[in-house]
């Protein structure tokens, strides 16, 4: 079975609420993701690191990017 989410990858997730988290994609759950190595990024191209894990409602992703 095909799995949409590039688990284990380091990924961009775009928010609807306009925020943006560059980190790896640890673990998907039925209704959040959890994304370890975390960096907020910020309007003007600034980043923010966040300490521990990051989780994200997935009802509030906009899009997902896969970056190398």
């Amino acid at each position: 079975m095909f799995d949409p989410y590039p688990c284990l990858r380091q990924v961009v997730v775009n928010t609807k609420t306009d925020r943006a988290f560059r980190g790896v994609l640890w673990r998907k759950r039925r209704g959040y993701l959890v994304l370890r190595n975390v960096e907020m990024l910020q309007p003007g191209g600034a980043m923010m690191r966040m300490d521990g894990e990051v989780v994200v409602d997935r009802a509030n992703v906009d899009f997902i990017q896969v970056v190398s």
